[in-house]
């Protein structure tokens, strides 16, 4: 596993992972990922984030595999002592967007506007290039309003391709930007892509920003219901809810007392049966210091090497954000490498905080050696779909996850599906088995979207069966259920 020097470890806050930076860090960092050519994805966090992280798991898995997530939000910075070191910064999108700007022209980078209204992208950049003349703009474009998956992603995807830029501003409001950077990060050669929301109509002036008294006193939100108070208003009462009873919950987990976990414990013998079958066994150890954080994930990392990796956590009495962000780190590595990081008999006490920070839709989890065995199985043989024919019916299963990083893979293998529907008369119905979906995104609900209208226009009936619960919240916010979920 590689690892940047300029890539900390992230302190995971109610469930959502952020790198603890300064604004100058920032911005070495994003103009250091330039320079690699590697894509990424950076997201401006704040408090909303959070709020519609615990009820959309799309959201919360985009910010867990962003490359670069700041905290928009003086809350989350406010409270992070809570859950364990400080962040150092509020690093707001607002200003970050002109800062970046200037540095991009020292760099001679190039900036490409998308989003916002007609002509605030154009206009902003043009603001940005008169105060600094040697910034380099690539273009800029705003597409019509759509929902997401009603969006022409093509022509947008031949216009970045066309103008190549260095660095792209997204304008779509979140979270709306971020699934549409997380949906194309992988295949674009734009190395970093940044939500920033307002922050084009606050260079304009199309939206004023409040006055800096009120930034530096935290007064910031309050300016902005003022200015809009019919949209900005229900959103704050909101947010201000969950905090409050997202942080209730928290201080009862803290309250909790330490009770031991019923587990199996791990012999020599069963260690060396697990490492026989392909699964790698490490003891979790507390983490004082962000270098000690880097330092266990480079080595953990490093020995995965294609394996599915277990933590055992039975000693472990509390994972405070460090520690979280660590096994955050790990896990996106075992995932890379497509294997899992599996933490072994987590106590009460963890197991709560886990929960409550809607975790354990991410991590899994087991207290038996059969719980092991069972899920590296069932990894085994639904990493990818499988597609079974008889009697003018096809089932199509889909895999654990259907997302932009799997998609590829599973898409190869639905071929044989769209080969048949080209044969007319040779296909009556099509099931698309969801039984072991667990995690589902944009892309692959667009690769569903695609399908029912191949399968339409074929003549064929298409039914999703056996949905879980969980994947189809991510149907349900996305709006696309009564399209794909009735025949």
């Amino acid at each position: 596993m590689q690892k940047s020097a300029h890539s900390p470890v992230p302190l995971v806050i109610y469930g959502v992972p952020f790198h603890n930076v300064t604004f100058d860090e920032a911005i070495d960092w994003i103009v250091d990922r330039v320079r690699s050519g590697r894509p990424a994805n950076v997201a401006t966090a704040n408090l909303d984030f959070v709020t519609r992280a615990w009820s959309d798991p799309e959201l919360q898995r985009i910010l867990i595999d962003a490359d670069l997530v700041l905290a928009d939000g003086f809350p989350i910075v406010k409270l992070s002592p809570f859950f364990g070191p400080k962040l150092k910064d509020r690093v707001t999108g607002s200003d970050l967007t002109p800062m970046l700007a200037e540095r991009a022209a020292q760099e001679g980078l190039s900036i490409f506007g998308l989003g916002s209204a007609a002509g605030v992208a154009e206009k902003a950049l043009k603001t940005l290039k008169e105060r600094h003349p040697d910034l380099k703009i690539a273009g800029t474009f705003s597409p019509p309003f759509a929902p997401l998956l009603d969006m022409d992603h093509r022509e947008i995807l031949q216009r970045l391709e066309k103008a190549r830029p260095d660095i792209l501003y997204v304008s779509f409001g979140a979270p709306k930007q971020d699934k549409f950077i997380s949906m194309h990060v992988r295949g674009w050669n734009v190395p970093v892509a940044l939500g920033v929301g307002a922050s084009l109509d606050f260079i304009t002036g199309e939206q004023k920003r409040a006055p800096l008294w009120m930034r530096k006193y935290c007064l910031e939100w309050l300016w902005r219901i003022c200015s809009n108070p019919r949209r900005l208003f229900i959103r704050y009462l909101e947010d201000c809810r969950f905090l409050l009873a997202a942080t209730h919950q928290m201080m009862l987990i803290h309250r909790m007392p330490d009770r031991p976990v019923v587990f199996q414990s791990l012999e020599d013998a069963d260690v060396q049966m697990l490492e026989d079958s392909g699964v790698i066994v490490e003891r979790f150890q507390s983490l004082e210091s962000a270098e000690h954080a880097a330092e266990f994930i480079h080595r953990v990392g490093s020995n995965v090497d294609g394996r599915n990796l277990l933590l055992d956590l039975h000693a472990v009495p509390w994972l405070n954000s460090l520690e979280l962000g660590a096994l955050l780190e790990i896990n996106k590595c075992c995932r890379h490498a497509g294997k899992r990081l599996i933490l072994y008999a987590p106590r009460p006490k963890v197991r709560r905080l886990l929960e409550t920070c809607r975790l354990t839709d991410y991590f899994d989890t087991a207290t038996r050696l059969e719980e092991i065995y069972e899920r590296v199985k069932l990894l085994q043989e639904h990493v990818h779909g499988t597609t079974d024919f008889a009697a003018g019916g096809l089932r199509l299963e889909l895999p654990i996850e259907l997302t932009a990083a799997t998609l590829p893979d599973f898409e190869n293998d639905a071929v044989f599906l769209r080969e048949e529907l080209k044969v007319p008369g040779r296909l009556k119905t099509v099931e698309v088995d969801a039984s072991c979906l667990d995690f589902i995104d944009s892309s692959g609900l667009g690769f569903l979207i695609s399908l029912k209208k191949t399968t339409q226009d074929a003549g064929v009936s298409m039914a999703i069966t056996h949905l879980a619960d969980k994947p189809r919240r991510t149907f349900e916010i996305a709006r696309v259920d009564k399209i794909l979920l009735h025949t």
